[in-house]
């Protein structure tokens, strides 16, 4: 919950030959400050899950996976003056140091299973694996505008959507005490799809990074 964070961006950073990449982790760290204290100061976390799955994926899908992410992207992409390229590559390096702060105080503030294995490992890294494989939708996407492939973006959107969706089914299944074998099956598959992706990106370079 700590650490898996930090020490992808640290390494990101080591390695990355633009150097933006810190100014847009200091951005993204600096916001996640500002944004859980104001949940602190004008919200009530603590809630008691209803015995359902639509209310309980619905409020882990806006509160916590899709709309942080949207709404800090989108007023980065659409605020910034830096160039097309660089606003696709900061996707992950942003939004990674925001729930680098913002997911911590999340689980602390607002969970009674502090110590339960998933929220200690499983959500981190299900966590991780969204952002960096969101990342390579966003460049999917991006390239399809610009070479204006209609089923391009129309799939890549459709994926885009089922990687926002597919951690908070798997948060509201272990809530609901569903099928837990599931969860975590479903999250060790997830997690390596995104890690064979990163040593790929890490080892052959790609147009969607750092």
């Amino acid at each position: 919950m700590f650490i898996l964070i930090p020490a992808i961006l640290v390494y990101e950073c080591l390695r990355a030959e633009n150097k933006l990449v810190l100014l847009l982790s200091l951005c993204g760290m600096v916001t996640g400050i500002l944004v859980s204290a104001c949940t602190a100061v004008f919200t009530y976390l603590h809630r008691v899950p209803d015995y359902g799955f639509g209310s309980n994926f619905v409020y882990y899908l806006l509160s916590f996976y899709a709309l942080p992410v949207i709404l800090l992207y989108a007023a980065y992409f659409f605020c910034t003056k830096d160039s097309r390229e660089i606003r696709i590559k900061a996707f992950f390096p942003l939004t990674a140091s925001f729930y680098m702060i913002f997911m911590p105080y999340m689980i602390i503030a607002s969970d009674n299973s502090l110590c339960s294995f998933f929220m200690l490992f499983v959500k981190p890294v299900l966590l991780v694996s969204m952002l960096f494989i969101c990342s390579r939708l966003c460049y999917n996407i991006n390239d399809g505008i610009l070479n204006q492939k209609v089923p391009k973006i129309v799939v890549n959107s459709v994926l885009a959507i089922l990687a926002f969706c597919v951690p908070a089914v798997l948060e509201t299944m272990w809530v609901l005490n569903f099928l837990e074998i599931v969860v975590f099956a479903v999250s060790f598959v997830i997690a390596l799809f995104a890690l064979v992706l990163f040593f790929i990106e890490s080892r052959h370079g790609t147009k969607y990074f750092f």
